[in-house]
């Protein structure tokens, strides 16, 4: 299980700090134990950045090459996730070079968040991040009020 949540920083050139905490979620390394390679990708569903081992990217592109190539979900699905996808190495310093494009598309810039989210690893920008946080939580906490308040409490 993949957990955590680690703030950093990202330089002008598009690198950052990649946490040695998760790491492990990556699986082995490529024989030089400074070096751990992944896939890094949008996300179809939130604007950030997804990390998933290079297994399990191409057990996602073989699930899709499955489905009908005519579908609109499967293309989208392709543009979106297959094709800006990267692999990323983490450098001897600790850090990921992001591409420009995917950047643009999370809309990351000096602060960032990684996050462990039980199967994956998510990147976001901290502003985006904060943003949902506080969405999600003012959604939620008036939910709680409301079920708590048909129970009695």
């Amino acid at each position: 299980m993949i957990f955590g949540l680690h703030h950093c920083l990202m330089d002008e050139k598009g690198r950052v700090a990649f946490p040695a905490a998760l790491r492990p979620a990556l699986g082995p390394s490529t024989g030089d134990e400074d070096v751990t390679r992944f896939v890094l990708t949008q996300s179809l569903y939130e604007p950030c950045l997804v990390g998933m081992t290079e297994l399990e990217f191409q057990a996602q592109a073989d699930k899709i090459r499955a489905l009908p190539p005519s579908n609109p979900a499967v293309a989208l699905f392709k543009r979106f996730v297959i094709a800006p996808a990267t692999v990323a190495t983490i450098d001897k310093a600790g850090r990921v070079n992001v591409p420009k494009e995917q950047r643009e598309y999370a809309g990351l810039e000096r602060d960032c968040v990684w996050l462990g989210v039980v199967d994956k690893i998510e990147l976001w920008s901290r502003v985006k991040y904060d943003e949902l946080r506080k969405k999600h939580a003012e959604e939620d906490l008036a939910a709680a009020r409301a079920f708590l308040a048909e129970h009695g409490l």
